[in-house]
């Protein structure tokens, strides 16, 4: 097993509401261009009826386990409904949405990792590992059982998305669709998920060939 260091949850609820600006960022523009000012004023009333308020006083673990519920829902929403009104086309063109919105918040690291790769391939992937187990615990707590410069596996037992009611079709977007193509997009980087109920392992290896 290796070492990482854990993500207190004030960050972790720090890096969802901006998970949620993300979602925001580019599913509203989307349905706005595709369905009109209506529809999209349609999807913020829902995310505003679906979203649990968050108390006063809360601490930063309720916080975050508040706001990982909504921007789930929401984002789980969102998807949906791009399908109900526009069948499989509004779903891929979520989608593809959704993976520019990662690149784009993602873009300083993308720069950080080009230059790092401009010296050593085998470096830029080790950096980027790192990275990616820290930054993922935001998800679901998870250990790293490998770790070198051309592979990492997370094994995630279990894993917290499946927990929530709109998780398993996170799941099936997100972890098995949008965070794969984004990281091959981005970063040159395969991501292999393999779920087994509400457990998962998770392996990352750079291309040979990028």
């Amino acid at each position: 097993m290796v070492s990482v260091k854990e993500m207190p949850f004030k960050e972790k609820y720090d890096e969802i509401l901006r998970y949620m600006e993300v979602t925001e960022g580019f599913a509203i523009p989307l349905v706005k261009e595709e369905l009109g000012k209506a529809k999209a004023n349609e999807l913020r009333d829902l995310w505003k009826k679906e979203s649990k308020p968050i108390p006063e006083g809360a601490s930063d673990k309720d916080r975050y386990e508040i706001a990982y519920r909504n921007f789930m829902r929401n984002w789980v929403s969102a998807h949906n409904f791009m399908r109900e009104n526009m069948g499989w086309y509004g779903a891929k063109k979520f989608l593809t949405a959704a993976i520019a919105g990662w690149q784009r918040k993602y873009s300083s690291d993308a720069l950080l990792l080009k230059i790092v790769g401009s010296v050593s391939r085998k470096a830029a992937f080790r950096t980027l590992a790192e990275s990616l187990a820290y930054k993922l615990q935001v998800f679901s707590p998870f250990i790293v059982s490998e770790l070198d410069e051309n592979h990492m596996i997370l094994k995630v037992n279990p894993c917290k998305i499946p927990e929530m009611p709109e998780g398993l079709d996170f799941c099936s977007m997100a972890c098995q669709n949008i965070i794969p193509v984004w990281l091959s997009k981005q970063f040159n980087i395969k991501m292999n998920p393999t779920r087994h109920g509400a457990d998962c392992t998770v392996i990352f290896e750079r291309f040979k060939s990028g």
